[in-house]
Parts: C-alpha cells; sequence; structure tokens
C-alpha cells in the first residue's frame, strides 16, 4: 500500500497544502502529467502560487458543486484522468473515513503536525498574524480498526499513522467517473 501512495507524494510549499493533497490523491487514482505544485494551485483557485483555495470554494448550497470540485475535476481531465469531486463541511462529532477507490482530502482545523506532535499549525485566535498558517489538510488513506489514522500528509514525506484523529473541517472526496458531466 504505500509505496504507489509515496510515489504520489507531492511535498507542501507555502500555504498549498491542499492543492499537494488534492494532486497526490489524482496521482493515486492513476493521473499522469499533473501540473506542479505553483501551476496547480493556481488552477484551484488560489491566488498567488503556493497559496490556498478560498475557504468558501470548499462549500456551495445543497444540490450544488463546489467551485473547488469543478476545479479539480478540470485538472484531472486536463491530465487523462476523468473524475467527480464533493467537496463539503463535516458536522462535528462525524466519522471521517475514505470509501473503496476513493481519493478523501480532509482539510483539519487540529491533527497531527509531526510525529508525536498535536495542534492548529500555528492557529491562535488570540494572536491574529497567525491566522494564516492555521490549518492544514492532508490525504486520508484509511482508518485502521484501532482509529488510527494512515495519511500522506504533504509536510512529510511517506505514509505517516495518527493514533489519534484530525479534527475535520471539511472533506473533498474524488471518485473515478465512467463518463464526464
Amino acid at each position: 500500500m504505500s509505496e504507489p501512495l509515496e510515489a504520489a507524494w507531492v511535498p507542501n510549499q507555502g500555504g498549498a497544502c491542499t492543492t499537494a493533497s488534492v494532486l497526490a490523491g489524482l496521482g493515486s487514482l492513476g493521473a499522469r502529467g499533473l501540473p506542479g505544485l505553483g501551476p496547480a494551485t493556481l488552477a484551484l483557485g488560489a491566488r498567488e502560487p503556493f497559496g490556498a483555495p478560498a475557504l468558501m470554494d470548499y462549500v456551495t448550497l445543497p444540490g450544488r458543486c463546489a467551485l473547488l470540485d469543478l476545479r479539480v475535476e478540470s485538472l484531472a481531465a486536463g491530465s487523462g484522468l476523468i473524475v467527480r469531486s464533493r467537496s463539503g463541511l463535516v458536522v462535528r462529532g462525524w466519522s471521517v473515513r475514505p470509501a473503496a477507490g476513493e481519493a478523501l482530502v480532509v482539510n483539519l482545523a487540529w491533527g497531527q503536525e509531526a510525529p508525536g506532535r498535536y495542534g492548529t499549525w500555528g492557529w491562535h485566535p488570540f494572536r491574529p498574524r497567525t491566522y494564516a498558517t492555521g490549518g492544514h489538510s492532508v490525504l486520508l488513506v484509511m482508518v485502521e480498526s484501532d482509529g488510527t489514522w494512515v495519511v500522506l500528509d504533504s509536510n512529510h514525506r511517506g505514509v505517516q499513522r495518527w493514533p489519534r484523529p484530525g479534527i475535520a473541517v471539511t472533506t473533498t472526496r474524488i471518485v473515478p467517473a465512467a463518463q464526464p458531466r
């Protein structure tokens, strides 16, 4: 399991963890010839290279596609892979786990910053200057029977095991599709 995932790993730069996780997810689903991280961040809606999509790009009204989903599908199609992408908010307290054959990008408010260290990636409500560094996205590969998360984290090379799950704010579920929209 870890070798193909490690080949799909994309290192984070700046605030591009969502894009790095999307690229890793698309790579794990078989996309080839994906753009580099800088151009991919722009394709996913960042205002500058190595930035993050806008927060509201992850959510939409019921029955509609989020902007991030349309951009993920377009990015994948440009690399020869037709996918369906669905992003949305996570209800607090609900467990998050990937379905078979799906790439699940999880945007977190809290989680494992490094092995053995948990936190919010620098976000603190009483220090506004840190708001730009808060939160992090990872590719959630599986949840083991004991609740351990197996993730591909763009901040740390290789497959990581998180003994405690993160607190998810949004998810982006990417699945291969037989037909384009």
